[in-house]
């Protein structure tokens, strides 16, 4: 399931539109911020015996530069649990307003019966959110200046 920035695809096309050094602007912003994300996640995935979170985080590059694909590599059930809980720990970390749809519905792949108590330690949507809050005006800024 993919996670979008709303509004980037419009962004990218309006720099693109400036050339070369507007698309290397993009892909060097884009890569930043998925590095950004990338390093918060793994300083905030737990880890103890059995958990290897942090050492399976990676962002990957896809589109040539233009798309990246963040997350947990062989993705085990139990690195959903930990990034949104189960039981009523899921339901407090899922009401969070910041939290769109899709990020719902990606918890909703991981459901079982709603009855689970382990807490929740977000590591990858949080940083997610704050690292994309303002991408979008960051690019338009960048067309501007071209």
């Amino acid at each position: 399931m993919t996670i979008r920035v709303e509004g980037l695809s419009e962004a990218i096309k309006e720099l693109r539109k400036k050339g070369d050094k507007a698309e290397t602007i993009i892909k060097q912003k884009l890569r930043d911020t998925a590095d950004e994300i990338l390093i918060d996640a793994k300083n905030d995935a737990p880890f103890g015996p059995g958990l290897s979170i942090k050492q399976r985080l990676d962002a990957n590059p896809f589109n040539k530069g233009l798309t990246f694909e963040i997350g947990v590599q062989g993705t085990l059930d139990i690195d959903a649990y930990y990034e949104f809980g189960t039981g009523l720990s899921a339901q407090q970390i899922l009401s969070n307003p910041l939290y769109t749809n899709e990020m719902r519905a990606l918890a909703m792949m991981f459901f079982k019966d709603g009855k689970g108590r382990l807490r929740g330690v977000p590591y990858l949507f949080p940083n997610y959110i704050k690292h994309t809050a303002n991408l979008v005006e960051e690019l338009k800024k960048e067309i501007s200046k071209l």
